[in-house]
């Protein structure tokens, strides 16, 4: 009787297994704020920049921390930038440098991509202005998501703003960091196009 039983129950136990692996699946867990926010990442170094902005808005419109909510505008500013829709990523940054509770990494990563944002809406000055505060915040500058975007790629940046801002002597300084091995360059506008082309051409 005993050993009856005890089938019995084992009987039930094995079919409430059964019933439950054949049940259906329940919904997934939606993703918390910090979730999308790698999502977003994760999509844009895959260069899936359309499908990073919305994950990053997700993050943005959940968040639960000013921490989270600076470090989505940032990412959806660099995907808007990548997508080539700069007045939208110019206003995420813009927005994103003066919200509190960004984080330092973050902040900087704002500054040097509005800086690049700027130089190609033809806003010299605020490319000087966010590439400078960039450059002295860490002189040795890489932004983690697209390597190519280093401290050399954004001072060259900032010689060519001064260039084009009609600063030559400010840009040949920047090129003297650049390009030690030339310095003092000229500060005559042709010699010093000439020098920031050959830069340009070995990056």
């Amino acid at each position: 009787m005993r050993l009856f039983i005890g089938l019995s129950i084992i009987a039930v136990l094995a079919g409430a297994g059964c019933s439950k692996e054949n049940a259906p699946a329940g919904p997934e867990p939606k993703p918390s704020d910090t979730d999308y926010v790698a999502l977003g990442w994760s999509d844009f170094e895959a260069q899936r920049f359309g499908s990073a902005v919305n994950n990053f808005t997700q993050a943005y419109n959940q968040a639960s921390t000013p921490l989270v909510r600076g470090d989505a505008l940032s990412g959806r500013g660099w995907a808007y930038a990548y997508k080539r829709d700069l007045v939208k990523s110019n206003g995420d940054f813009v927005f994103a440098i003066n919200f509190n509770g960004i984080s330092p990494v973050a902040l900087n990563d704002v500054r040097a991509g509005v800086a690049f944002v700027s130089y190609s809406l033809n806003d010299f000055p605020s490319a000087i202005t966010y590439s400078s505060a960039a450059l002295s915040d860490n002189p040795a500058y890489t932004f983690s998501h697209d390597v190519k975007v280093t401290a050399k790629r954004l001072r060259l940046l900032l010689a060519q703003s001064y260039y084009a801002n009609g600063q030559f002597p400010s840009a040949a300084s920047q090129m003297d960091i650049l390009d030690p091995a030339h310095s003092p360059h000229s500060s005559d506008p042709s010699a010093l196009l000439a020098s920031i082309t050959a830069a340009l051409s070995s990056l």
